[in-house]
């Protein structure tokens, strides 16, 4: 029996060929979980998906299990300054875009937690934990304020980032696309659905110094993942070969 992955979404099947998708054993996705990170993997899985819909699949590479294996991970940076930021929040003019570009920076939540977040879990609210590992993340003031007028009119079991046509929550592939669009009217590149949580994580180690509480929230292995995965490890590096002489 096999795993067919189609945009993050299992579904478990006997034959193979019933489904366009992408196959993978159990062991498969364990070992490039293991290897990768979950996130990494979803992120290649939806990638893979779009380049079997657009006849892009490569030829060579006979099962999926080793196109994901080989592709390479797209870098995705930080906005490092209050100008970029702001640009993004220009660009982002629906409330809902808007809401989800500020929400992703001022907590560092991963997307696909983000996204199935109801009004109820954050109204009224100055924490949340993470369903991964329990760790604390503040809401900072500012947020609340944003949440109290965001959440003003919805109910509590109401996403608070659905598709306006199925009220559902928003897809990952759909926002990443939103994030996208905008950093091109903004002209930025290499912004993605990581953009947000690296923003986060980059400022608030640039402010306090703290790696090991965002080591927690990533659920990384090491301060120097968590460090390289925000872009400081590589500042941090020519900074100090800068001083260093003998």
């Amino acid at each position: 029996m096999s795993i067919l992955y189609y945009y993050g979404r299992s579904l478990m099947i006997k034959n193979r060929k019933a489904e366009k998708g992408i196959f993978l054993s159990e062991e498969e996705y364990s070992r490039l979980e293991n290897k990768l990170g979950k996130e990494e993997v979803e992120a290649r899985i939806a990638r893979l998906s779009h380049l079997k819909k657009t006849g892009g699949r490569p030829e060579k590479l006979k099962s999926d299990f080793q196109a994901l294996l080989a592709m390479g991970a797209r870098p995705i940076d930080p906005l490092k300054s209050t100008a970029q930021i702001e640009s993004m929040k220009r660009m982002l003019t629906a409330p809902r875009d808007l809401f989800l570009f500020d929400f992703g920076i001022n907590t560092g939540l991963a997307l696909g937690e983000m996204l199935q977040l109801t009004a109820g879990d954050v109204r009224g609210k100055k924490e949340l934990f993470t369903k991964k590992n329990g760790t604390r993340v503040p809401l900072n003031k500012s947020l609340r304020n944003k949440i109290f007028t965001y959440t003003a009119s919805m109910e509590n079991e109401e996403y608070l980032f659905s598709s306006s046509k199925t009220k559902k929550p928003l897809q990952r592939d759909r926002a990443n696309k939103i994030l996208k669009s905008a950093a091109e009217q903004a002209g930025l590149q290499k912004v993605g659905a990581h953009t947000l949580r690296k923003t986060f994580g980059y400022h608030f180690y640039k402010r306090y110094g703290d790696a090991s509480f965002l080591q927690e929230l990533f659920n990384h292995s090491s301060h120097s993942v968590t460090l390289k995965y925000i872009g400081v490890l590589e500042e941090e590096t020519a900074s100090a070969m800068e001083e260093f002489s003998l």
